[in-house]
């Protein structure tokens, strides 16, 4: 019976202890992250931020249960940062000024999960302030890319935000450097942010630049790709023969290899004959020229980065394919005789047929289009010739040979 009263009696001291507790929680002013300003006063400067950069400060308290949680009653903090439970304060700024606030630090009592012998929050209340200052921003959200062997150069920029929303501020000078990464081989980067050269050696390259102005520093992160060169090829050339005619169906195309992607195709000069066009999207010149004649133009070819190249073409139209010849001479029994057919316009070489019945002794040369041969027999003879050149255009005469004594 006596050591359940003694149990009765300890435990009533516990509870007086847990009841009366140490002094309240307050804030650590002296060497906690924001400290009084020289000579005293009630307002708590913290640590300067800038615009843009991230920012984070753990406020901190003392005596007390030595475990809190805050929260902020009157004011706010800058725009872009956050207060935790725990007194963390995180985030961007977006806008440069001092904001001030009021904090309240409160003790963690057993009931919230603070220490067991933690009854009361005794909390506490303190005016602060954070001044946010113009940051540093580099303005170039990319850079182009770039082509081996042909000459590059892109131009690096910072700015002295002075808010995010939308960015705003000054254009500033700043020192350049290449934090880490690696360049395309045949770059480099300049002091003052002009990245040129001509890359060597095909591939994607990234890297992290680093602009430096004063106590300030940026940096950004970029990926440059060097491709090879777009070439384009056209099956027209200045020297070669003619590959058209006039009404008959023509199709070919450019071709380009390099770059990435698909192609985007033009006329950037000169002009198609009439009845002739070029497909955008994929080179293809077709249609049936309506006229004949030699057109010049370029053909250019764009990829899908912004890399293109031009090729100078000539394509020559031929006449429409005619047999010229309206009629034989005529021939004499048992002499040589030799007729050639002869034609107009069309694409060489140009093929021969004949039909119908020649005198015996004559024959028809169908290579060079020609009667040759020394006739036994006289006569009128009605025959139909058909040429048909390179690409199929064809062409027909009814003549008349007649072989006289």
């Amino acid at each position: 019976m006596k050591r359940f009263k003694l149990a009765v009696v300890l435990a009533g001291v516990f509870a007086a202890i847990a009841v009366t507790g140490a002094s309240g929680a307050s804030f650590k002013v002296d060497n906690g992250p924001c400290p009084e300003p020289p000579g005293g006063g009630a307002l708590l400067r913290c640590p300067t931020g800038h615009v843009g950069a991230p920012y984070s400060l753990q406020l901190q308290g003392e005596e007390g249960c030595d475990t809190y949680w805050f929260e902020i009653p009157n004011g706010a903090l800058p725009a872009g940062l956050s207060m935790s439970r725990s007194g963390l304060v995180t985030g961007v700024p977006t806008g440069a000024g001092t904001a001030r606030f009021w904090v309240w630090i409160h003790d963690l009592t057993a009931a919230e999960g603070g220490p067991s012998w933690c009854a009361y929050d005794d909390q506490s209340e303190r005016e602060f302030s954070i001044p946010i200052d113009p940051g540093l921003a580099i303005v170039n959200d990319s850079v182009k890319p770039a082509t081996v062997g042909q000459s590059y150069s892109e131009t690096l920029a910072a700015k002295q935000v002075e808010s995010l929303n939308p960015p705003a501020g000054p254009d500033v000078q700043a020192t350049w450097s290449v934090q880490s990464g690696a360049l395309p081989p045949g770059l480099t980067l300049s002091p003052e942010g002009a990245l040129a050269g001509a890359p060597t050696v095909e591939g994607s390259y990234q890297f992290v630049v680093r602009a430096q102005n004063g106590g300030q520093s940026a940096t950004a992160t970029y990926t440059l790709v060097v491709r090879q060169p777009v070439v384009v090829k056209s099956q027209f050339g200045s020297l070669k023969p003619p590959r058209a005619e006039v009404r008959i169906r023509l199709l070919t195309a450019a071709t380009a290899t390099g770059g990435t992607g698909t192609y985007a195709w033009s006329i950037s000069s000169g002009a198609l004959p009439v009845g002739v066009a070029l497909d955008a999207t994929n080179g293809t010149i077709s249609g049936s020229p309506q006229k004949a004649g030699r057109f010049g133009f370029d053909v250019s070819a764009a990829d899908g980065e912004g890399r293109d190249a031009t090729v100078s073409a000539v394509l020559t139209v031929a006449p429409t394919l005619t047999i010229k010849t309206l009629h034989l001479t005529a021939a004499k029994l048992g002499r040589a005789y030799q007729a050639k057919l002869v034609t107009a316009g069309g694409v060489q070489p140009v093929s021969w047929t004949l039909r119908g019945r020649l005198p015996f002794g004559v024959r028809f040369a169908k290579r060079v289009g020609a009667l040759v041969g020394t006739p036994r027999r006289m006569g009128t003879f009605r025959v139909t010739v058909e040429a048909r050149d390179a690409l199929g255009a064809k062409s027909q005469k009814t003549l008349v040979l007649l072989v006289k004594s």
